[in-house]
């Protein structure tokens, strides 16, 4: 996989962190190997920095902000199916084999994968 995603918008980035948290969160327990294994797949498949954009802040802050409030899983993964729906063209091949990517490792981060992190996933 390349190591660089293809957009640029800010919203991506924040959807990406509501999946990311939803994968994390919807087994109501939340490993520390599943943070590790988050901060690890941002760093080395979601990282890009211009001028107008740092995704790891975007994510990384998304998320801090989504574990702070004690976000709901169902909203969060409802938050990003909303904007992969709405803006379908910010997501092409490439980018959802990366998404599922990254999901089945956070899901396979703790002695492997739930039944609700299987569910979710499917989703």
């Amino acid at each position: 996989m390349s190591t660089q995603p293809i957009t640029s918008s800010v919203g991506f980035y924040e959807s990406l962190a509501y999946l990311l948290y939803a994968v994390v969160v919807v087994d109501n327990n939340v490993r520390i190997e599943e943070k590790k294994k988050v901060r690890e797949l941002v760093d080395d498949l979601w990282k890009i920095e211009t001028q107008e954009i740092d995704s790891r802040s975007i994510i990384f802050s998304t998320l801090k902000r989504l574990f702070a409030e004690r976000h709901d899983k169902e909203s969060a993964f409802l938050h990003y199916k909303a904007f992969f729906l709405e803006h379908h063209t910010l997501f092409p091949e490439e980018i959802k084999k990366k998404i599922m990517f990254s999901a089945n490792e956070i899901a396979d981060a703790f002695s492997g994968r739930n039944k609700s992190e299987s569910v979710l996933i499917s989703r």
